[in-house]
């Protein structure tokens, strides 16, 4: 759907005051935002939801819209802003029993950990999410998570080809090794193990021991 058509959706949805209505339409736009980087239309739009949804919805549909703004707020690279949302939205989850939520919102958080280089807080994390799959499994609630983390494999992609075209081994070593988390969350072993596989050549040849290690505790994780 064009995104003129979800910013009208949601103004009526808004107008209603209707918590079913607002939920089908501000997730699909968030996201819709986010694909374009407005990201602060997306935190805007959010925002401006959460009240009615606290007012007149269910704590399982407020839980789901604090993910979706932590989430704008993680592609923003406000990280601390990000934890602030999915902090209160895991709660929710774990009181409504909503499995597939607090997997979702332990994905991001894991992967911000990991963006952050702290390695073991991360892997404990990712112990809960890939528990019971190969990969993190969840429903159109969650469609700006999805879209997030395949965004981002394509950033970090992006910053593994500036890195090869600069002949820097370093360079090709962070965004790799980090992408590697990003294509286990999605299901894709495949992309996973050719990249998991570079990245431990090239940091055995920079003798980067810190990630030799995450990278053997994130290969007993996955097998």
């Amino acid at each position: 759907m064009p995104l003129s058509e979800l910013e009208k959706k949601f103004k009526g949805a808004k107008e209603k005051a209707s918590p079913i209505e607002m939920m089908e339409a501000i997730i699909p736009l968030a996201n819709a935002y986010q694909q374009v980087r407005k990201y602060d239309s997306a935190v805007h739009c959010l925002q401006g939801a959460l009240p009615i949804i606290r007012e007149k919805g269910e704590a399982d549909q407020e839980a789901v819209v604090l993910t979706a703004l932590g989430t704008a707020f993680w592609e923003k690279a406000q990280l601390q802003k990000a934890l602030d949302q999915f902090s209160p939205a895991l709660d929710l989850f774990k009181k409504s029993g909503d499995k597939m939520g607090e997997r979702a919102i332990f994905a991001m958080v894991g992967i911000t950990f990991w963006r952050k280089c702290e390695w073991q807080r991360a892997l404990e994390i990712f112990t809960d999410v890939w528990r019971e799959a190969d990969g993190l499994e969840i429903d159109d609630r969650f469609a700006s998570v999805q879209g997030a983390l395949e965004r981002g494999t394509v950033t970090l992609q992006n910053r593994v080809r500036m890195g090869r075209e600069l002949q820097d081994a370093l360079k090709i070593l962070q965004p790799l090794f980090s992408v590697c988390v990003l294509y286990r969350m999605l299901g894709n072993r495949e992309q996973f193990d050719i990249c998991f596989d570079e990245a431990v050549v090239l940091a055995e040849s920079l003798n980067k021991t810190d990630i030799l290690n995450a990278a053997k505790d994130l290969s007993q994780l996955v097998n």
